[in-house]
Order: C-alpha cells, then structure tokens, then sequence
C-alpha cells in the first residue's frame, strides 16, 4: 500500500489532527460539563466498571460540543481554522457512525464515519480528506457480542487494572457527577517519563458506561492540551440520515492511505520497510518514508498555509511541527521523503532524523 506521496504542510497538518479529532471523538462519545446532578456510590474502580457495564444499552446518543486545542499554545502558528483554534459545535453517535461538526466563521469543520470509511473536511483549505478504518477481525467482533453472561467479572477486570498499573498509574473511581449525570473519574498517568504525555482524565456514567468527560494533558502540564465538553447530551436513537451526508461540493478530495507495518526482524528504519518505530514505549518515534519523485508542488496553493518551523537535517531543509503532546518532521533526502512523529521533543526527533 502506498504512503503519503506528496503532503503539503496544510494537508500535513490536517492529518495528524484529523487522527487526533478522530481518536478524541472515537473515544469521547459524549462529554460534559460537570453541573450539580447526582453523586455515585463509592466504589472501587473495578466495581464501578463492571456495574456501569451491567447498564442498558444506549441507541444513540445527540450532544452540543466544545473543542479547545491547546496543542500549538505559546507557538508562532495564526490560523482561523476550528480544528486548530477550537471551536463549539454538535456531535451524534450510533453503533457504527460517528458524526462531529465544528462551526466557525470560515465554515464548519467535519469528522463523518459510516462503518469502515470515514471523511474530514477542512473548511479553511476545502479539501476533504476520506480514507478507511481498519476492520476488525471476524474473531474480535464475536467476541464482543452476546449479553450478560459474556461480560468480565469484578475479580477479572481487577486483574486486567492490575496489569494497566504496571505500564501506567491509575487512580481509583472518584464519584462526582457530570452534566447532571451520577458519574465515576479516573485518571491514568504514565509510568515513566519517557514521552510527552503527561496524563489522562476520563470521566463515565455510573449507570449506562458512557464517557461522559476526556481530556489530554502534557507532561508537567495542569492545562489540557485536548478537550472535548458537551452539554445537552441525550440518550436515545439517532436517525442514520443524520450520518447520511455529503461534504461540500467544489471541495478538493485527498484520498488518505495507511502505511503497511513492516514485520521484518531487522531493526534499523531502512531495513525494515516503509514504516518503522525507534525506540520503545511513549518515547518511540514512528519513521515512515516514501518515494519523493513526482507531484511536489501539489498542495501548495492551499489557503492558509501554517508558517512551519524550518531546521537543518545535515544541511537538508525540513518543516517541522512542534506541539505540546509531540513533534511531527518532514524532509526529503536523495530522492526519499521522510515523516517522523513521536511524543518527543523537536531535539529528540531531529536527533533521529539525523541517524537516517
């Protein structure tokens, strides 16, 4: 499968935070400001997940929505773009579809997922950019079916919190309540020092096992670098029609490809494929390098071009994108173009870049 040939900075940076969106609003369902409703019981961690597993199914669920990025806080990036400077808007979520706008003055940012495929638009360059998820395997989703027989006992998911605590510290279920629904925090943080990331606060309802409150912190960091808040939250079917949408017309369509991972046993990034990780854990970079010949100046007519930071790969020329939660690089080198991303700082990634 082919990498990304030629990615301008717009489309560059439009796809790590479409990923980042993405993965927030995949995780995220529905959040909420936390309002003066009813408190849980105490309980232990392990308890109160599996008594919140135990709940009703949820059809749907509709919510109002608040993005706040915090990534690029204190950098020399000026952009009117929502997924860049947060914005509010509206989010619906159903078994298989996920639907999240941002409005702003220059348009309305979306995130659309239908199953397997999904589109982001940017309102700021037009461009769409649609890719695929990866499927899951025939054996993953049988697993996850059946009723309540099938569900983890409390001694079970002990043991798996137990197995989380030896990569990460997890905080036990704090009762609290969360847009008015009886809900239980937890916040995980990393083991080691290693990365970027400094923590992770997650917020479900006691009785139905939705996430009702996320966000992203960097490491020494009380300000959340990612968030996302919903008021108005209902319980209930969603329409599919709601999902049934088309992105604008006239819009610039990306098509977006996913790298193959190499499996091969060697373990620098040239032998080892197109794809590969240095390092290991929250401080590992991902290498990913492609061909360089052909379309180069595609993209760079965009509107809004973000001013990049330049640095010196050994006397090559690279654009650089640092944020509070990780480093993104791009430069092309005898004919190979390289992207390197990790929740490193730019020092730690350029470093790498440099043993390429």
């Amino acid at each position: 499968m082919k990498l990304l040939r030629t990615i301008s900075t717009r489309r560059l940076l439009a796809g790590v935070l479409g990923v980042v969106i993405a993965g927030v609003a995949g995780t995220a369902i529905a959040i909420a400001a936390v309002g003066s409703g009813p408190v849980p019981q105490p309980a232990s961690l392990a308890s109160a997940i599996h008594a919140a597993m135990q709940g009703k199914s949820i059809a749907g669920i509709s919510a109002n929505v608040t993005f706040t990025n915090n990534l690029f806080a204190g950098s020399s990036i000026e952009s009117a773009d929502p997924l860049v400077t947060g914005a509010s808007g509206r989010l619906w979520a159903t078994d298989g579809h996920l639907r999240l706008e941002l409005q702003s003055d220059n348009g309305d940012a979306q995130l659309v997922v239908n199953n397997n495929s999904y589109w982001i638009y940017d309102p700021t360059s037009q461009t769409v950019y649609e890719g695929t998820l990866q499927q899951k395997s025939s054996s993953s989703q049988g697993s996850t079916g059946g009723g309540d027989q099938a569900l983890p006992t409390v001694a079970q998911i002990q043991q798996s919190l137990d197995r989380l605590a030896k990569h990460a510290g997890v905080s036990g279920a704090t009762p609290t309540d969360v847009g008015g629904q009886p809900a239980y925090s937890v916040a995980l943080t990393p083991a080691t020092s290693a990365g970027l990331l400094g923590a992770v606060h997650l917020s479900f309802d006691a009785n139905q096992g939705i996430p009702l409150d996320f966000a992203i912190f960097p490491r020494g960091d009380s300000t959340p670098a990612l968030e996302l808040r919903a008021s108005s939250v209902s319980y209930g079917a969603v329409p599919l029609s709601d999902f049934q949408i088309s992105p604008p017309a006239g819009s610039q369509v990306v098509h977006v490809s996913m790298p193959q991972h190499s499996t091969a046993g060697a373990t620098t990034p040239k032998d080892r494929g197109d794809v590969s990780v240095v390092g290991k854990g929250l401080g590992s970079v991902i290498v990913a390098k492609h061909p360089a010949a052909g379309g180069a100046g595609t993209g760079s007519g965009l509107a809004g071009p973000l001013p990049l930071q330049s640095v010196s790969v050994d006397g090559v020329t690279g654009r650089e994108l640092p944020t509070s939660l990780g480093t993104v690089l791009q430069f092309t080198r005898d004919g190979v173009g390289y992207l390197l991303a990790g929740s490193v700082t730019p020092a730690t990634l350029l470093s790498v870049a440099k043993t390429l």
